[in-house]
């Protein structure tokens, strides 16, 4: 089933530590993978929090390294080959309800200027 991206998707909600319990990883993991570019989480100050949509990201990052058995420039990749939507199979009106997809169309828009 599809899930639905909100607005609450994109706030920076988590600080590391939870992250990490809830993706199953220690922090310092979370540190690696946002050096090589797998996440971006938000900075108030020095500490990092992530968005919801993140916490997603980072599960299916685990999943693409311990269960598809891909390293980490595969898993960026994959991550910049394929939108958000397409990975978790967004029907056309979750889609038009995503800011990340009205992003993306505006980017493409401007790209065809």
């Amino acid at each position: 089933m599809a899930q639905k991206t909100t607005k609450r998707d994109d706030q920076p909600l988590y600080p590391i530590g939870i992250v990490a319990k809830l993706v199953g990883v220690c922090p310092a993991t979370l540190r690696i993978w946002e050096r090589k570019g797998l996440v971006s989480p938000s900075r108030i100050g020095k500490n990092r929090y992530y968005a919801d949509a993140e916490l997603h990201q980072l599960k299916y990052v685990k999943f693409l390294l311990r269960k598809k058995g891909a390293n980490l420039a595969g898993v960026k990749d994959v991550l910049e080959r394929y939108s958000c939507w397409e990975v978790k199979k967004c029907t056309p009106s979750e889609r038009d309800k995503c800011p990340v997809y009205g992003k993306h169309l505006a980017d493409c828009d401007l790209a065809g200027d």
